[in-house]
């Protein structure tokens, strides 16, 4: 896990975003006020970093599906001897 796809603002929105539970694109971008585009951007970075997982689900017309999105659990640990080391 990349920390570091923590250090954007919008990216911490997001996440504070998505402790509410799998959300849309749409409903992301609207919560944190950007774009969808810019949105998807930051998303991609948080799925990269192992973050954000992704789900795909297909409508009942089958004519358009819609991609979740959700948080990862994780745990980060945390020293004083590993913080020591950040520059």
């Amino acid at each position: 896990m990349k920390l570091s796809a923590l250090g954007h603002p919008t990216r911490l929105e997001i996440v504070k975003k998505l402790t509410e539970g799998e959300q849309y694109l749409s409903e992301i971008a609207k919560a944190v006020g950007v774009s969808r585009a810019l949105a998807k951007v930051h998303l991609k970075k948080l799925k990269e970093a192992g973050i954000v997982e992704t789900k795909i689900v297909t409508l009942e017309d089958e004519a358009r599906a819609l991609r979740y999105y959700s948080l990862v659990d994780f745990q980060i640990n945390l020293s004083p001897k590993i913080l020591m080391e950040v520059k």
